[in-house]
């Protein structure tokens, strides 16, 4: 069984049939090279991925080993049925974690971080619509509807969704677009909504590192996913439904979007309870 080929199947199988992007293709790419090397000499069953499973759990932190088990589990299903395997899955199955919530900031201290600077509009930006770092770089001017209040966010496995987003916030994107973004543009600039100064479209690098410096100016220790969780929390706080917060992340399971929030169990679970989808 050539497990490198059927690895190289594998990856044209989430690119082409789910759709995955090209760089979660190659995480788990990523994460299976190793584990094909692994079982280049020996036999691929239940003992020795037993015996696998055990030595990635002492090399790697919960949240990174429980990647590589989904990422290997996905793997041998894919497998599985053609090579006639019938492997225990159970050798490879998540181990628990321990969710560390950031300290929750309100928005009246955060409004300091949203200045009238285009790297201010991106951290409002980040706080107004809860987008994915991958998502605001690949933000299209076209993909916002500044009469309708909404913009169309391209988000994981290539699912669109329509987020609402304040006339306020789109009138500092209208300003930016017409005194800032004007500036930069060139022939790379495209129709990418947030460019850097030499009017190239931003990387999740450069993201990364204006927000840590942004917030770190301000007496903040932020990351874009900050902002997305505290976007979800204020939301929660404020009496949006947690099937509603779930759509508006782009989140497949509710389980997803409680690690988003800062709230209490007990908060949580009344949000739940009193939301549409518990009535369903």
């Amino acid at each position: 069984m050539d497990l490198e080929q059927l690895l190289n199947n594998f990856c044209i199988f989430l690119s082409a049939n789910k759709g995955l992007s090209l760089k979660t293709v190659q995480s788990y790419e990523s994460d299976l090279k190793a584990f094909c090397h692994h079982f280049k000499t020996k036999q691929l069953n239940d003992v020795n991925l037993f015996e696998y499973a055990n030595v990635l759990k002492k090399l790697y932190k919960p949240a990174s080993l429980n990647r590589k088990m989904s990422s290997i589990r996905a793997f041998l299903k894919f497998i599985s049925k053609d090579n006639h395997l019938n492997l225990d899955l159970n050798n490879i199955k998540n181990v628990k974690t321990c969710i560390k919530f950031e300290q929750l900031i309100d928005f009246e201290s955060l409004k300091i971080l949203f200045t009238d600077t285009r790297n201010g509009l991106i951290l409002l930006f980040f706080y107004a619509t809860g987008l994915r770092v991958s998502e605001l770089i690949n933000l299209k001017i076209s993909d916002i509807y500044f009469d309708a209040g909404l913009i169309r966010v391209n988000g994981k496995g290539s699912k669109m969704r329509l987020l609402p987003i304040s006339y306020d916030v789109l009138d500092k994107v209208k300003n930016y677009i017409t005194n800032t973004r004007s500036v930069y543009l060139n022939h790379y600039s495209k129709d990418c909504l947030f460019i850097s100064k030499r009017g190239k479209p931003f990387t999740r690098a450069a993201i990364w590192k204006i927000i840590k410096l942004e917030s770190k100016a301000k007496g903040f220790n932020l990351h874009p996913h900050s902002l997305r969780h505290l976007y979800a929390t204020h939301l929660l706080e404020n009496g949006a439904n947690v099937k509603t917060i779930q759509e508006l992340l782009g989140h497949t399971s509710i389980t997803t979007t409680q690690r988003y929030t800062f709230v209490s169990d007990e908060a949580l679970n009344k949000a739940f309870k009193e939301s549409d989808y518990y009535r369903e």
